[in-house]
């Protein structure tokens, strides 16, 4: 016959065993419900840098943590970092009636570029050298004189070298020619894309103050300057230089741009280049 005092205190023992686990369960449930209300500091950034979802309810943001961003006016181009410096520079049209020369009589050293505003190693080489022949020529230690060809216009679809070689002899006749230069060669684009329409070139003409005018556009949509554009390319293509574009002479003689990759891409040796040029009385 079964004992009832030993029932009873085995049903006492389970039911106390109950009420501790019960018990605990509570404590632990709360602790995770606190948790998820106050997570601590280092729990949520790592959350936000793996772009995690937030928490079951998350707060309204601010008003003011939203952005506030402007309408775009038209395209947006790269810009010159030393436009100023740019803006400064006097540019002329040379006595041959072709090349562009930018700075200052009084410079003791002329160096003559061969350009394409198609070509991409034009290009690069303006974004590494740009600042630095500005630079140079605003010291009055180095004149520049420019000669824009087209040729690759010949071998790749669209007009684009031309184009932009006539726009920017209409900046130099309206007195803007050296920042319009830069600009262009800037947000030059792909080769194999005809990147510099009309409508690009005029949009790029607006970032260069005073330059856009009645006048200047008529001239770059009519290709008003497309005779010494054609003078410029026979210019190129008499001179006999090897290096294609970009070339160089140093006070008329050619300068060997295989044996001196440098002048290409490092500003510090084109300015000893200029200015040991400068110091020997070449």
């Amino acid at each position: 016959m079964p004992n009832p005092q030993r029932s009873r205190a085995a049903r006492a023992a389970v039911a106390a065993l109950v009420l501790t686990l019960a018990v605990a369960a509570e404590s632990t449930v709360n602790q995770a419900l606190a948790e998820a209300r106050h997570p601590h500091h280092g729990h949520h950034v790592s959350h936000r840098h793996r772009h995690h979802a937030g928490p079951a309810k998350p707060q309204p943001r601010p008003a003011q943590s939203k952005p506030q961003t402007k309408p775009q006016a038209g395209p947006v181009f790269a810009d010159v970092p030393d436009r100023a410096v740019a803006l400064g520079l006097p540019a002329r049209l040379d006595a041959d009636g072709v090349s562009i020369d930018v700075g200052y009589a009084d410079a003791p050293v002329q160096l003559t570029l061969f350009e394409d505003y198609r070509c991409s190693e034009t290009a690069n080489f303006e974004a590494r050298q740009g600042s630095m022949l500005r630079s140079l020529i605003a010291r009055h230690r180095v004149l520049v004189h420019y000669v824009m060809e087209s040729s690759l216009d010949e071998r790749l679809p669209g007009p684009g070298a031309v184009s932009a070689a006539d726009a920017a002899r209409a900046a130099l006749a309206h007195g803007e020619f050296p920042l319009f230069h830069a600009l262009l060669l800037a947000n030059q684009g792909p080769e194999e894309v005809d990147g510099f329409t009309t409508d690009r070139l005029l949009a790029l003409a607006a970032r260069v103050p005073g330059l856009r005018s009645a006048a200047f556009d008529s001239e770059v949509r009519t290709l008003y300057w497309r005779p010494w554009v054609d003078a410029a390319q026979h210019l190129y293509d008499t001179a006999g230089v090897h290096h294609g574009t970009p070339s160089m002479l140093l006070n008329g003689g050619e300068v060997d741009l295989w044996a001196h990759p440098e002048l290409l891409d490092d500003p510090s040796a084109l300015q000893r280049f200029v200015e040991n040029a400068a110091n020997r009385g070449e």
